[in-house]
């Protein structure tokens, strides 16, 4: 197990590799970077060590440094995908069960079709379209942005909730109200597709389990379905989703930052639009490391996850 995850981690830095080469190349289109005084070799690796020091370095268009602007965007990023996340689970779980348990119907079959074309629904469109007829029917939750304007707070952790805890304002009731209206809106548009997803793998880990022989036994012990349900499906479906999940993760994490432009939600993925339309190629290269960087992370902890929870996985790791 210690040589597959060296290896999986060997992986990883091999994929960071190639990830700071292309975050490199397109640092070298900018005219006005340092790095093109040394030659192309020594400068990479200037720009390297520099990455591994966490200095991404500055803005041309306002000359702060550009980790500060990171970790100060992608909290809002994480927020939105976490609330899209949570409102999937909670949705989407139950339903993948409900559809496994009624697959042969034909709301089952319906709902089976409508999982398989999760991933298809365009967010743009979705976001666009709900974000129009909430405005028409004059909804709270249409509301753009993380904040209503008339608020300000200080930004303390970059999560705009927990920073309004932690103020001493009147008017903090208001404020979280505020903000949780602005985050409903993008949390749903992201929340459909993932809910739908979440649905299908759930059902497809169930019908597997209930394919499986020491169901048939239960079921020949005369034993209940809900017995059956609750003891042996339940229990060997849930554990198994989890590697899943944290990979969905990184799906709403795409599918978030799609958004963010629409939303004026102050994530990483508009202050990567708002680079690319000014050609800021330090924010775009530092932009393609952080959100490269943080996939790598999420798929390496979802390895570790399924390796743990697996025997399976386990004796294929010792094995090799």
């Amino acid at each position: 197990m210690l040589l597959a995850l060296c290896r999986k981690c060997f992986l990883t830095l091999i994929t960071l590799s190639i990830l700071s080469l292309i975050s490199y190349s397109i640092l070298l289109r900018d005219p006005l970077n340092s790095l093109g005084n040394d030659s192309i070799i020594l400068g990479y690796f200037k720009y390297v060590e520099g990455l591994l020091h966490a200095d991404l370095g500055i803005s041309y268009s306002n000359g702060e440094p550009l980790t500060a602007q990171v970790l100060s965007v992608f909290p809002a990023t994480i927020t939105l995908c976490l609330s899209a996340l949570l409102l999937s689970l909670l949705l989407g779980i139950p339903l993948g069960f409900f559809v496994a348990y009624i697959r042969k119907t034909t709301i089952g079959k319906l709902l089976t079709v409508a999982g398989s074309l999760s991933l298809a629904v365009p967010v743009f469109w979705l976001a666009l379209l709900l974000l129009y007829y909430a405005s028409i029917n004059h909804w709270g939750i249409a509301s753009v942005g993380e904040l209503h304007p008339i608020y300000e707070i200080q930004p303390l952790t970059g999560f705009r909730i927990l920073d309004i805890f932690s103020t001493d304002s009147p008017y903090k009731l208001k404020m979280i109200q505020s903000a949780l209206h602005h985050l409903v809106l993008p949390t749903l548009v992201l929340g459909i597709p993932s809910t739908l997803e979440v649905m299908r793998f759930t059902q497809e880990r169930a019908e597997y389990v209930l394919k499986q022989n020491y169901i048939k036994v239960a079921q020949t012990r005369g034993l209940s379905a809900f017995h059956i349900w609750r003891t042996h499906v339940l229990g060997n479906t849930v554990p198994a989703l989890i590697p899943t999940i944290a990979r969905h993760f990184t799906v709403i994490f795409a599918f978030g930052m799609l958004i963010e432009n629409i939303f004026s939600w102050g994530g990483i993925g508009r202050w990567l639009v708002n680079a690319l339309a000014i050609q800021n190629y330090n924010a775009i290269s530092a932009g393609v490391v952080v959100i490269g960087s943080f996939v790598l992370f999420v798929d390496l902890l979802t390895s570790l996850i399924k390796t743990l929870l697996d025997p399976s996985q386990k004796k294929d790791w010792y094995a090799k």
